[in-house]
């Protein structure tokens, strides 16, 4: 619900659950997913059309994977969900050193390339340990990439193994991919035109005030007739009018 006082959206039903609690022990990424993103994730897969699939733009080590699986159990929701991640490692400097370095900040014996395979790896342990029933289909690509099968509505090999038509509609997208705005905002047109009405995007990194992509590009989703904010907490959850 919406906190008249503070403008912020306030979801108090994840706050019992026990799941919830232990995953960021379990799962590497701690940091990585903010509080209020739990809640508005929660509201999104909850009231989110019955069809249509769910996405995941940007996955690292599965803790937001993992979080939407548990919901949709918790839920009861039978949608497909697809996850894409290129497992880029991005270092804490490489806005000024253009990933010119091929060891990760300033270490001179861990290699970017090993830790790439090292967070995939992450991701695919935590998704075997913690949702194997529910696997998502997980895609090692670039979003670019995975969008362009998607619209053309290939069939593509998972990192499971498992092959799977790609397309169709998406009722819940999670946007937390590259942070440039020419990447967010092209990931979000992308989601935007498969996006049913009444589906949800909710944006991570789009807080106020904050200098990455999603945040630049809220003000023009706003003037957007085709969407409406739902909610913030800090981040924005929007959906399809």
């Amino acid at each position: 619900m919406w906190d008249k006082l503070s403008g912020i959206f306030k979801n108090n039903n994840v706050e019992s659950d026990d799941f919830i609690k232990r995953i960021r022990s379990l799962v590497i990424g701690e940091g990585m997913l903010n509080e209020g993103n739990i809640g508005l994730i929660d509201f999104a897969i909850k009231n989110m059309p019955t069809e249509g699939n769910v996405l995941e733009i940007g996955s690292y080590g599965g803790l937001s994977a993992n979080l939407i699986i548990h919901l949709m159990r918790k839920h009861h929701k039978n949608n497909s969900f697809f996850t894409c991640d290129a497992w880029i490692y991005e270092g804490y400097k490489d806005d000024l050193q253009k990933m010119t370095h091929s060891h990760i900040d300033g270490r001179d014996d861990i290699l970017r390339s090993e830790y790439s395979v090292y967070m995939k790896n992450a991701f695919i342990n935590s998704i075997r340990f913690l949702s194997p029933q529910n696997l998502p289909f997980s895609f090692h690509q670039y979003s670019n990439s995975f969008f362009d099968s998607w619209n053309e509505n290939k069939s593509e090999v998972d990192i499971f193994g498992r092959t799977v038509s790609l397309g169709g509609h998406f009722s819940f997208a999670y946007l937390d991919g590259g942070h440039s705005y020419e990447v967010a905002w092209k990931d979000f047109n992308n989601i935007a035109s498969h996006l049913l009405p009444n589906g949800f995007v909710l944006l991570d990194d789009s807080a106020d005030g904050q200098n990455f992509g999603s945040a630049k590009m809220i003000a023009q989703i706003k003037k957007d007739k085709r969407f409406k904010v739902i909610a913030k907490n800090p981040n924005y959850l929007i959906q399809k009018i």
